[in-house]
């Protein structure tokens, strides 16, 4: 198509729809597909990826990869110096388990990659359009150059498009040209520069309010932020918190790590007369022992089950921050509608002339009291149904529903006494004021016969105060303040009850753009109430159930009134029949900051009627008083709020794009239930990654002591470099990886919310990894070492060569010891509080399969004689591994014993 982009906002309309080949009716669906095959989808061309191999290499960027690689080379060395004396086989070791540990991240942060790219064709965006002059909602990928978009509040523009009609339109434009505030459009332009022109949307930016139509004149790439896209360099992925401490454990432990291979180095050169070559040798293996080189791996892995865990779960996490922030939350600020409700609204009657009449979704049919009767027969309902289906913007026929999810259940309503799309084509709108949530109300006029009329829709209070008449008796008379009275105290007792009231009224008018201002004028006459209802979640009492447990509340903040908001908090055991406060937003800029923070602190606290700048300046102080806020969402105002909040969610289902783009994570089923899935996913991430780390730190005290008792006291050397690598690289590794798969503890859910500044490393899983455990299977390792020395002959300050069949049997020994005791621990550090048995010992086959592994890896090591002699090992009495089992199962029950104590006095626990 022959169109000059830059031009497209100055020339005129009839013109642009020419060069279009387009028309107001939009384009035919035929022709749209033939666009869309010849120019492509309306997406930005994605950014060119790093070849495989460039993503394996970088695995190998890291502090552990670049410790353990220089050991490797140092070995090399000195086997090339000194050889003959194990140096190659430490050597070829520590290059392997690098390489190993890269293919292993390599390999979970692909399949995570590949994980999150299937999640984004979950969030794909739609837009309504015209063609062949009938509302439809498609992908936004499907728009093609010509079509008619419809905009409304919420929406995301995803193309380019000259704006056609427009009313009360205001466009946030801040992403694109940095304007400060949203700004109102015009049919016309304003400027001779494309982006400064008010009759232009783009791509990416928000509709903040009103409503409009446009037609796209570019889409995908040759859109303007497409244009920005193609000439910006690649954005470096921002760090989370969590991957910030690992980085600072990692830093931690390395140092410790040189320091103490550096030192016993220097120990033994200066003070023992070894070689220097020899002692390398030791200070790289003391390196190793030190540094968790499963720790990176088992991250990765952990996050990413998270992750696709959550996923299934119906929950989709945009940043991975929100993961670890998940087990920290102490707050949850929750809407209504849609999260603890079905979001399934119907209509359960409607109050007229001072009568309520009920609906029947089963038969269809309308009641009062028992007896059912003909709506026709009820005067003004004709007119009640016209408002009810004239002000309304949603499409609701045969083959497809979209729209407010108030405005369907309203069209559904009407649908059973009336045909929608002939009322609809008799009485076409010539204007509208759209809903906000700051007015509560909108108006539609429509064209009637002889003139025209508004038609007005909204909270009841609001409705009732542009009222001065009443539909009574078929006649319109004066509203009396005791009409007004008992209309309220009907829409309090309905709203009591948990349901939604509406209230509706019209007026005749003489139309023209000049007394639009009239819309506005309160000589509207009053016609009634519609009722819905939109049930409880059936599973979000027991949701709400679990966050009280795990010592988080939940405030709900809705915009419906209090009544019904109080109804519905009771249903699902939010709040009690204990005290229970209740703010009106209208009467929020009454409390001071002070003031509010008090109610704040209050047990079983709601808010009703309230706005979305009052639930910014709601979250905003829970943070000042240094709660850890989560916060649901879904209209285009909730957006500085979900930003505001720790963590933010947006509905997946009735969230506008903006709330999404705002959110750290989509409900993609808009459920509350899902929420506390996904604080037990979080909580579980955290847990197994402390769980992981307390498994892999207790063995450095059996690995490290032998060679500090060497140097100062000259025992023999009860673990040589080679079988310290074994542990590390070898038993110890999977599973340790099993850890990072477990499931979540019975009691994930039941303990407090855990503190911000928790460390992943804290001072007690310290002292119970190196003066608890970690002392134990030291002690049983020497009295198994010890027991096989003096049994074969050997006393003390008696000379012993690396090279006797006997000191072989009993490093092997020592060795096994570790490890034996060592699959006992792994079991210990499933849980760090409740007793292991709780979990059930079989229930984490990825430990089993670890264990298996470890016990053929131990049995080879020991037994197959070519590898005997790589590792200098040789067979030990076998009735020892019965020592060995029997060490491993003091272990178990100390740690047991430990956690129980700790759940009865709250002593010698390892939480933070």
């Amino acid at each position: 198509m022959d169109i000059d982009l830059a031009k497209s906002h100055t020339i005129k309309i009839k013109e642009l729809f020419n060069s279009l080949s387009s028309s107001p009716d939009g384009l035919g669906n035929a022709e749209a597909e033939h666009r869309l095959a010849k120019y492509g989808k309306n997406k930005l061309s994605e950014k060119k990826e790093k070849p495989i191999i460039v993503k394996f290499l970088l695995q190998f960027n890291n502090f552990f990869s670049y410790l353990l690689l220089f050991g490797s080379l140092l070995s090399f060395v000195s086997e090339w110096l000194l050889p003959g004396q194990g140096s190659i086989y430490v050597a070829w070791a520590l290059l392997g388990v690098t390489v190993l540990n890269a293919v292993f991240t390599f390999i979970q942060e692909f399949k995570a990659e590949r994980a999150m790219k299937s999640f984004k064709n979950l969030m794909t965006s739609t837009v309504v359009v015209i063609r062949d002059g009938k509302k439809q909602q498609i992908d936004s990928a499907d728009l093609v150059i010509g079509d008619i978009m419809v905009l409304s509040e919420g929406d995301k523009v995803t193309a380019d498009a000259r704006i056609i009609e427009q009313e009360q339109l205001k466009v946030d434009h801040s992403a694109l040209t940095g304007e400060s505030e949203p700004q109102l459009r015009s049919v016309d332009a304003t400027s001779k520069n494309i982006l400064l022109s008010r009759n232009m949307v783009f791509s990416g930016t928000l509709v903040q309010s009103g409503m409009g139509k446009a037609v796209v004149v570019a889409t995908g790439d040759k859109t303007q932020i497409g244009t920005i896209a193609q000439l910006t360099h690649d954005v470096q992925n921002q760090v989370s918190h969590l991957q910030v401490e690992i980085a600072h454990f990692i830093k931690i432990i390395s140092y410790i790590a040189i320091f103490l291979g550096i030192s016993f180095f220097l120990m033994g050169w200066l003070f023992k007369d070894i070689s220097i070559w020899t002692m390398l040798v030791f200070g790289i293996g003391i390196i190793v022992a030190n540094v968790p080189e499963g720790l990176l791996p088992t991250v990765t892995l952990t996050l990413s089950i998270s992750a696709q865990r959550m996923a299934k779960h119906n929950v989709l996490i945009k940043n991975i921050d929100a993961i670890e922030t998940l087990g920290s939350l102490t707050i949850i600020c929750s809407d209504k509608t849609g999260t603890l409700t079905e979001n399934n609204l119907h209509v359960n009657g409607f109050y007229i002339d001072g009568r309520f009449y009920s609906f029947n979704r089963q038969d269809k049919h309308i009641y009062e009291g028992k007896n059912q009767i003909r709506i026709r027969s009820i005067k003004g309902s004709a007119e009640f149904n016209d408002i009810l289906l004239l002000c309304n913007n949603s499409v609701v026929n045969e083959s497809k529903e979209f729209g407010d999810s108030t405005e369907i259940c309203l069209k559904r309503f009407v649908s059973n006494f009336s045909n929608l799309n002939y009322i609809e084509k008799a009485h076409q709108r010539v204007h509208e004021v759209p809903f906000s949530s700051e007015t509560k109300y909108m108006i539609t006029v429509n064209r009637f016969d002889k003139n025209e009329r508004a038609h007005l829709k909204g909270a009841p209070e609001v409705v009732l105060a542009k009222c001065n008449r009443i539909f009574q008796n078929g006649k319109f008379v004066k509203l009396t303040a005791a009409s007004r009275k008992k209309i309220l105290a009907e829409n309090e007792s309905y709203s009591r009850k948990g349901f939604r009231v509406l209230g509706c009224a019209l007026k005749d008018i003489n139309w023209s753009k000049k007394n639009a201002k009239k819309l506005d004028i309160d000589d509207y006459c009053f016609y009634g109430l519609i009722i819905m209802q939109d049930p409880p979640r059936k599973e979000v009492p027991d949701a709400v159930a679990q966050c009280k447990k795990a010592g988080i509340r939940i405030i709900v903040i809705s915009g419906d009134q209090g009544t019904t908001v109080e109804n519905i908090a009771r249903q699902v055991g939010i709040v009690d029949d204990g005290n229970v406060i209740v703010i009106n937003g209208p009467d929020l800029p009454n409390y001071s900051d002070d003031e509010l923070k008090k109610i704040l602190r209050e047990k079983q606290v709601l808010f009703a009627r309230a706005l979305p700048i009052d639930k910014l300046r709601i979250v905003t102080l829970l943070k000042d008083m240094g709660e850890i806020v989560a916060v649901t969402g879904d209209g285009v105002n909730d957006a500085p709020a979900l930003k505001k909040s720790d963590v933010g969610i947006a509905m997946g289902k009735s969230g506008t794009e903006v709330a999404k783009d705002a959110a750290d994570m989509i409900l993609l089923d808009d459920n509350f239930a899902s929420i506390v899935k996904a604080i037990k996913s979080g909580r579980t991430v955290y847990d197994n990654i402390k769980n992981f780390i307390t498994y892999i730190l207790t063995s450095n005290t059996p690995e490290i002591v032998p060679f500090l008792f060497f140097i100062l006291f000259g025992w023999p050397l009860a673990l040589p470099v080679l079988l310290i690598l074994c542990i590390d690289l070898g038993t110890d590794m999977l599973p340790a990886i099993g850890l990072g798969m477990e499931k979540p503890s019975d009691d994930i859910m039941k303990r407090p919310p855990r503190s911000k500044t928790s460390k992943l490393l804290n001072w007690k899983m310290i002292a119970r990894s190196y003066g608890f455990i970690g002392p134990l299977q030291t002690a049983f390792s020497y009295i198994v070492f010890f027991s096989i020395l003096m049994n074969g002959g050997w006393t003390w300050g008696m000379p012993i060569q690396v090279t006797d069949k006997l000191y072989m049997s009993a490093i092997t020994a020592f060795l096994a010891t570790i490890v034996i005791t060592q699959m006992f621990n792994v079991f210990a550090c499933r849980t760090s509080r409740l007793s292991v048995f709780s979990k059930g010992i079989f229930s984490n086959k990825f430990i089993l399969i670890g264990l298996l592994s470890e016990a053929i890896l131990m049995t080879i090591i020991a037994t197959v004689p070519h590898i005997q002699m790589i590792f200098g090992t040789w067979f030990f009495p076998i009735h020892y591994l019965l020592w060995m089992i029997g060490f491993g199962m003091i272990i178990l029950l100390v740690e047991e014993l430990r956690k129980l104590i700790d759940r009865r006095f709250g002593i010698f626990g390892i939480e933070n």
